[in-house]
C-alpha cells in the first residue's frame, strides 16, 4: 500500500487510519540499541533475561517506539507537513522479542487547526504496533503533532 503526501493538516479527519508497514527488530538491533541506551541485562544477555520477567531477551520499549516512529518519519505521509511534537503517551502491553514481525499502524484522534496561527495546527496521532503472528499489541502511543495547514 502507497501512503499519500499530505498537503495540509486539514487533509487529516479523526477517525483515518494508515498502515504504515511491517518491522521486526533482530538480535542484534536489539543488543546494540540497548547497549547504547537502556543497558538493562534483559535487553543485552540471554542468560540474564531468562531470570527476568519476560524470559528472554526482549526490545527496549524505547526501541519498539522509535522504530515505530521511525516508520511514519519515513514515509510520504506527513513529510511536508511535520512541524514538531510535543506530546506523547505510550503503553507497552507486550514485549516485542528478537525476530517478530509487526505491522504499525497510525489512526488520526484529534484535528484542530490553531486560533493563534492560521497556518498551522496540532493533531493527536495514535500509533499501534501489533504482532503479526498473533494478533498481540505490543505498542500503542499517542502523539502530539505539530502540523502545516
Amino acid at each position: 500500500m502507497t501512503l499519500p503526501r499530505l498537503r495540509s493538516l486539514d487533509d487529516l479527519h479523526p477517525g483515518d487510519r494508515y498502515e504504515l508497514g511491517r518491522l521486526s527488530l533482530s538480535l542484534e538491533e536489539i543488543r546494540d540499541f540497548a547497549g547504547r541506551f537502556d543497558p538493562q541485562p534483559f535487553h543485552l544477555d540471554e542468560e540474564a533475561a531468562r531470570s527476568s520477567i519476560f524470559g528472554t531477551v526482549v526490545a527496549a520499549g524505547l526501541h519498539t517506539l522509535s522504530a515505530c516512529f521511525g516508520l511514519l518519519m519515513a514515509s510520504p505521509l506527513l513529510r511536508d507537513i511535520s512541524l514538531a511534537g510535543s506530546a506523547m503517551d505510550v503503553r507497552w502491553p507486550a514485549a516485542l522479542h528478537p525476530g517478530e514481525e509487526v505491522m504499525v499502524t497510525m489512526e488520526v484522534v484529534e484535528v484542530k487547526p490553531s486560533r493563534a496561527r492560521r497556518d498551522r495546527g496540532s493533531a493527536r496521532l495514535r500509533y499501534v504496533a501489533t504482532r503479526v503472528a498473533d494478533g498481540v499489541v505490543v505498542l500503542d502511543a499517542t502523539g502530539l503533532h505539530h502540523l502545516r495547514r
